[in-house]
């Protein structure tokens, strides 16, 4: 994380204006603390969701606990707020979005029509078939409102993704579902 942020091009990318910032996924917490560690900043807002309770909470970032391997009502929570600082961000700050693995049940918001529940079983039965991530996060994607690339749309300023992958080829719009990538499937 902190190499990541000390190469002059993506500090540039991030400076000249507020930072709002996004952690999601197992080590949420870990990529958040090293990212204050490089004090670039100023934070404006943002939002944290990991797996369990953690000591997240020293900035204006609203933290969450949520449901993994299935997301929860806390995941759902977490998903509305991300896509709340991403659309009410400043237009000339930029959106830093931390993904690891897991923030594919952490962070959730179902499309119009389909029901956390819906999801949940969807998942479920996905799991339970052994299906491998790429196709698991494939339909997730499709049953969701934040992944697939819909995240980085609701931004109105920049946005910056930084990833610790767990999924086999590292692809972007695999990881955590890519909310920050255009899906390219049907």
């Amino acid at each position: 994380m902190r190499a990541a942020l000390d190469d002059s091009e993506v500090r540039n990318f991030i400076a000249g204006g507020p930072v709002t910032l996004i952690a999601a996924g197992k080590a949420a917490e870990g990529m958040l603390r090293g990212f204050l560690a490089t004090s670039i900043g100023p934070i404006e807002r943002g939002v944290a969701v990991g797996p369990g309770p953690g000591p997240l909470a020293t900035l204006p970032i609203a933290c969450y606990a949520g449901g993994h391997p299935l997301p929860d009502r806390s995941s759902l929570d977490a998903g509305h707020e991300a896509l709340r600082c991403a659309a009410e961000m400043s237009p000339s700050g930029c959106l830093v979005v931390l993904l690891s693995g897991g923030a594919s049940a952490l962070l959730a918001v179902p499309l119009e029509g389909v029901t956390l529940g819906q999801k949940v079983e969807a998942t479920r039965m996905l799991l339970a078939a052994g299906v491998p991530i790429h196709e698991l996060n494939c339909v997730r994607k499709h049953l969701s409102a934040i992944k697939g690339g819909r995240l980085a749309q609701a931004a109105v300023g920049r946005v910056l993704t930084l990833a610790i992958s767990d999924v086999p080829g590292d692809d972007p719009e695999a990881i955590a579902s890519g909310p920050t990538v255009p899906d390219p499937t049907a």
